[in-house]
């Protein structure tokens, strides 16, 4: 198990709970990342039923991780866009996760971008 596999997935699970529904769509991919974690079926349901039910649950995430930023945030946007839109929330979280990790602004900006263009 990789911790930098297993803190995107908890902010994954967050980004795709923001709304209080995880879509099947949603899921199947967060389901994806979960298996390259090596988080079980138990773990995995428990963390999408915080990410939905604790709104501030966001705010407790990648706290440990100082990986690949660029890969963070991209698939932290993948799972954003799985269901055809971009929400104006999920845009808050998004920049609020790039802050966490000292992502440049200028490049946040790239990759919001072409998440956008893929919606």
């Amino acid at each position: 198990m990789s911790i930098q596999d297993l803190e995107i997935l908890k902010a994954a699970c967050c980004v795709a709970g923001l709304d209080g529904d995880i879509s099947d769509r949603e899921k199947q991919t967060l389901q994806v990342l979960a298996k390259r974690a090596g988080v079980g079926k138990a773990s995995f349901e428990a963390m999408i039923e915080v990410a939905v039910e604790d709104e501030d649950y966001f705010k407790k995430q990648l706290d440990l991780l100082r990986g690949d930023t660029d890969r963070t945030i991209k698939t932290l946007f993948q799972i954003a866009v799985t269901d055809r839109k971009l929400g104006a929330n999920e845009r808050i979280v998004m920049q609020y996760f790039a802050d966490k990790l000292e992502m440049p602004p200028e490049r946040f900006e790239k990759i919001l971008a072409a998440a956008e263009r893929s919606v």
